[in-house]
């Protein structure tokens, strides 16, 4: 039990650092009528799958990179990122991508430093503790990534919350998988 207490707190500090414009432009954001495509490498991809589906749930158009259904992403759209670093080649590439199709760029990551450059001119960070070296100044009983991971999951997960409120619990379950 100490340990799950352990990382409840470190859940309570990182969450509370976050700044508080940065995540309303997040959720306004998502408040919006457009198209919406996550990306993330490794266990940040999933945690995009998880907020596409709880997206989709709320019936915003949801695609995730990197599947074979996924359109091209147009001006207009919206791609948000979720990297601990912001380096991860697979996201820079797709933003840039992105940015250059004249699509909306939001990231989500660790490192200030890349806000506010080229391709991620927009975003929010998370002041976790990331696999990186850079961050290790973070404290966290947790290996790894583990921290930004959970902390990024929760963070979405309020922002969608956040930029759904009103929607009715009946429409959101109407749109949740029934083939399972």
């Amino acid at each position: 039990m100490k340990t799950i207490q352990t990382i409840v707190d470190e859940m309570k500090k990182v969450l509370s650092e976050v700044h508080s414009q940065q995540y309303h432009q997040l959720v306004e954001l998502l408040q919006q009528d457009r198209r919406f495509f996550f990306t993330g490498e490794g266990r940040s991809g999933f945690i995009m799958k998880a907020v596409a589906m709880r997206m989709m749930h709320a019936e915003k158009r949801v695609y995730v990179v990197g599947e074979t259904i996924t359109p091209a992403i147009r001006t207009g759209d919206a791609l948000i990122v979720l990297s601990g670093s912001g380096t991860t080649s697979l996201s820079v590439h797709s933003a840039t991508q992105a940015s250059n199709s004249g699509a909306t760029v939001f990231l989500v990551t660790a490192d200030e430093d890349v806000l506010g450059t080229a391709p991620f001119l927009q975003g929010l960070v998370l002041p976790a503790a990331t696999k990186s070296k850079k961050h290790a100044h973070r404290k966290t009983i947790q290996p790894l990534g583990n921290q930004f991971d959970q902390a990024a999951h929760l963070l979405l997960d309020a922002a969608i919350i956040d930029a759904i409120e009103g929607t009715s619990y009946d429409s959101l379950k109407d749109n949740h998988a029934n083939l399972e």
